[in-house]
């Protein structure tokens, strides 16, 4: 990792943070795992939300949304160890029981006893996973087109996503971006500055941080979802490229209890940041805000 790496990628991550609708507060809470990187913001006394990243893309992510959920919540926005971001591992983790570790000591770290916990693709991953081993410590679940979980990827989401892994492009890594996603008719504004500031922090992490060497995404084993018992929210986008949307309901419905899903129209991979007004009412009506 060169000091040259390292500071495209410091100017990626600050320039994606300058695009938040709302600007949160940046703290470093140190557990025995980690120095994590959470970003804060929203009303003090709302009810808590903690939010985990996709894959690549760090706690920057949530730039379109930060307005409206922090309206009603009291958010925290984390930035996994050993991805794409500012936190630091004090020790390797590789397995997802280190993974998930780590996410009980940062919670007991901010003081959440229990809280909402969201996650968006690789973060909707973990969290179920989290629900599944940890329920007493979350109030309510929201998986925002988790990554794998209930259904294997597809293969055309491999090929596309797969070789920029190996051969760092930006132009690759945009090209991705923007096949995963279902933009505006309307060209410009928010949404194509937030995406590009996620492709790039993706792109300058892959040369900073090379090969992850955390726990990949996969199919949840059945025995575990079959464990969620917390109240669940399911959103994804009607348009999704990684997986069929309607599929992953099915598998949902059928292994979570009384879990609500809901596919959200103009919206693929790209969910949070092309419909963050509806996520933001779906979540507010789910969680009870």
């Amino acid at each position: 990792m060169s000091a040259q790496s390292e500071a495209a990628f410091r100017r990626a991550y600050d320039h994606l943070l300058s695009l938040w609708t709302t600007p949160p507060e940046s703290r470093d809470v140190e557990t025995p795992s980690a120095r994590t990187r959470v970003q804060v913001w929203g009303k003090e006394g709302a009810p808590p939300l903690v939010l985990l990243h996709g894959f690549k893309v760090s706690s920057g992510m949530w730039a379109a949304n930060a307005l409206e959920l922090g309206k009603s919540f009291r958010v925290y926005a984390v930035d996994l160890p050993g991805d794409h971001g500012l936190s630091v591992p004090h020790r390797p983790i590789t397995r997802v029981e280190q993974l998930l570790g780590w996410l009980d000591e940062l919670l007991t770290a901010l003081g959440l006893s229990r809280t909402n916990l969201g996650g968006m693709s690789y973060g909707g991953w973990l969290t179920a996973q989290y629900a599944a081993r940890a329920p007493e410590r979350v109030s309510k679940l929201v998986m925002i087109a988790p990554g794998a979980t209930f259904v294997r990827f597809n293969t055309e989401f491999a090929l596309r996503g797969f070789p920029f892994l190996f051969w760092k492009r930006r132009a690759w890594v945009h090209a991705y971006m923007r096949w995963a996603a279902v933009p505006p008719k309307e060209a410009g504004g928010l949404y194509d500055a937030v995406m590009s500031g996620i492709s790039d922090v993706m792109w300058t992490g892959l040369r900073h941080f090379g090969w992850y060497r955390g726990p990949w995404p996969a199919v949840v084993k059945e025995e575990v979802l079959r464990r969620i018992q917390v109240p669940a929210l399911l959103l994804v986008g009607q348009q999704e490229r990684i997986y069929d949307a309607e599929t992953v309901m099915i598998r949902a419905r059928s292994l979570v209890p009384g879990i609500v899903c809901e596919t959200i129209p103009d919206a693929s991979h790209d969910l949070p940041v092309r419909q963050p007004e509806v996520v933001a009412e779906r979540l507010r009506a789910f969680i009870g805000a």
